[in-house]
């Protein structure tokens, strides 16, 4: 099935069409447009990230700088045939040749370009690595023609540095190693070039020649569509000083008839040369760069496993199981590469990114919780380092009690709302004193300083917290509070209008067109106003999708589960992890008795009320339940 927006979206949608393959990749074989899934590769424990399109143009970014140019063509991949000269790129850019067949597909953490052209096919895959500082390429060749092939497969890459940069070689490892030389005295203006770093850039086989120098490369009149390096076997670069530096290997493969080969690159940045080879050195066989990218693919698989669904609706499985987390994470990470100065609307980001992954990446936001309260004042506003301090909405306060409530509530570890934190102009209290402080404060908010939109937020987050803190402020108070400041408004804020991410996908699935789901995702995007982002619009539809649409909640005694189906929906099914307990879970609507209520029915016996029993016995228990 071809996914292609339909029907009224108000915004014109700058995504290609493609459609869903094995394991929820997504597949585009159109060029001209960005992929609505996957574009921006990235992994968790590292701050290395790929921007990707689907014509093979993008930017590699580290930490927030850019490593190569986002603002032109700085990366590009070509084979050459020997024996008749004709020359290709594997992706459509840079010489712009159509290919026999031709397919982008996306996955988290990875792409894959898949090439057939002058009878070879061709396969790259481009991966970032977890708590690795780099990119792996992996690279197929197969020869389908009826006559043995030779074949030289170059890379290039430009970094994005503008001052003198030394090159070196090391033969015995494959490895370039960039970097500014000791002895240069050029000032560096610009913070974002990569000129105080180390760039490697490495292979699995023995170069026959390489490239250092952009001019050298491309040659006098020409551009990356016909490089002189390519044609020309006689060119080949020294180690040494360069001011246009690039770097470009070139292997040469020989492919029996119906013969393949395979190869791995890699391209990183270090603090130091040590740290570059041995990052290299763990990546010099194309066995350890196949490992690199099955551990990409296995890790945010495990990372997606909390809820998997099953339902009609091939979209709306694709994005509860695979997209939405990687979505929202990858949105965190193209938000803090990107140049502009921090957004107070959006501090809160760096725990809305990780909340639909509280159940299997626990260690990760456990510290981000601690170190985001670490970061408030007595007066609410946030520093996020030494030098800097942010006046921040009381709604993304908010978050912090909302997210330590969901990171309880998955875990079962309590022992995190005793944790000291010293705010930074105020005295030491546990993290649950900084919670019940936050909701405080946010009550005392006066209806003319607050809307509609963030009474919503902030009566979500007051359940949400009762359910995990059985010491908690009497939940049914504060909520009588907050009824009366909403009956105080003289206006009525206008409905709110949906963020355009989520207008996209409206357009291509109609579970998320349905009235209930998009009155449930306006009242948890919280506040009426306009400007919300990729990572709070993404994770709102995936709360609102697993929690109110399919029903599954997690409290502190265990999983609540109340669903509110579609009305198209007959029947779906769901496994949910929870705390090491697997629960498969079939719903069936009643079309028998309609009017009838619901039932459920655990391991054979039936079950009255909401809650799903605990068990820790990490084993796999059955629920079926009755849809009235």
């Amino acid at each position: 099935m071809i996914i292609r927006p339909q029907g009224a979206t108000d915004q014109h949608v700058p995504y290609a069409a493609g459609r869903f393959t094995d394991g929820d990749a997504f597949a585009i074989n159109q060029i001209g447009a960005a992929s609505p899934f996957g574009g921006l590769l990235c992994s968790i424990g590292s701050d290395y990230s790929v921007d990707l399109m689907p014509d093979g143009s993008g930017c590699s970014q580290f930490a927030g700088r850019e490593l190569t140019h986002s603002s032109r063509l700085s990366k590009a991949w070509y084979i050459r045939d020997k024996e008749s000269g004709e020359q290709w790129s594997i992706f459509f850019s840079p010489m712009g040749k159509r290919s026999d067949e031709y397919e982008v597909t996306f996955e988290p953490g990875q792409a894959s370009v898949y090439a057939l052209k002058h009878k070879i096919a061709s396969t790259l895959t481009i991966a970032t690595v977890p708590n690795m500082p780099c990119e792996v390429w992996h690279l197929v060749l197969e020869n389908r023609s009826a006559t043995t092939r030779t074949l030289e497969f170059t890379t290039y890459i430009e970094p994005r540095a503008d001052s003198l940069m030394e090159a070196a070689f090391h033969p015995n490892d494959n490895v370039l190693l960039m970097r500014r030389p000791l002895s240069a005295v050029d000032v560096i203006h610009d913070e974002g070039l990569v000129n105080d770093l180390v760039l490697f850039h490495s292979c699995t086989l023995a170069p026959v020649r390489m490239a250092i120098e952009k001019n050298e490369f491309i040659g006098d009149g020409r551009s990356l569509a016909n490089p002189i390096h390519i044609e020309d076997n006689n060119k080949n670069s020294e180690n040494g000083n360069v001011r246009k530096l690039i770097a470009a290997l070139t292997i040469e493969v020989e492919l029996p008839v119906e013969g393949a080969a395979e190869c791995g690159f890699s391209f990183g940045v270090a603090p130091n040369p040590e740290s570059a080879m041995r990052v290299a050195r763990n990546l010099n066989k194309s066995e350890a760069v196949r490992e690199a990218i099955q551990l990409s693919r296995q890790c945010w698989r495990d990372l997606s496993a909390t809820v998997q669904v099953s339902t009609s609706d091939r979209v709306f499985d694709a994005l509860v199981n695979t997209w939405l987390p990687y979505e929202t994470y990858s949105g965190w990470i193209r938000q803090r590469n990107s140049p502009g100065n921090l957004d107070p609307s959006q501090v809160a980001d760096i725990l809305r990114c990780l909340h639909s992954l509280s159940a299997t990446a626990a260690h990760i936001i456990r510290p981000a919780l601690l170190s985001f309260a670490a970061g408030l004042s007595l007066l609410g506003s946030y520093s996020p380092d030494e030098r800097s301090i942010v006046s921040i909405p009381p709604t993304e306060l908010l978050w912090l009690v909302i997210g330590t409530a969901r990171y309880v509530a998955e875990t079962g570890d309590s022992s995190i709302l005793a944790e000291s934190i010293a705010l930074r102009d105020g005295p030491a209290m546990p993290l649950y004193e900084h919670c019940e402080r936050i909701i405080r404060m946010a009550l005392d908010t006066k209806a003319a300083d607050s809307n509609f939109g963030d009474d919503r937020l902030l009566a979500e987050t007051i359940r949400s917290w009762s359910l995990i803190q059985a010491g908690a402020a009497d939940p049914a108070k504060m909520l009588e509070t907050l009824q009366r400041r909403n009956l105080d408004r003289e206006d009525v804020s206008e409905r709110r209008s949906l963020p355009r991410r989520i207008k996209y996908l409206q357009s291509i699935t109609p579970a998320l067109a349905d009235k209930v789901i998009i009155d449930d995702l306006i009242d948890f995007l919280g506040s009426d106003h306009l400007g919300t982002g990729d990572v709070d619009a993404l994770n709102a539809l995936y709360s609102v999708l697993v929690e109110w649409t399919l029903g599954l909640s997690a409290t502190r005694e265990g999983l609540l589960l109340h669903p509110r189906l579609p009305d198209s929906w007959i029947e779906c099914e769901i496994e949910r992890i929870f705390r090491g307990d697997t629960y498969k879970i079939v719903m069936r609507r009643n079309i028998v008795e309609p009017g009838c209520g619901s039932s459920m029915i655990v391991d054979g016996e039936p079950v009255l009320g909401y809650m799903l029993p605990f068990f820790g016995d990490g084993g796999v228990h059955n629920v079926e339940v009755t849809v009235g």
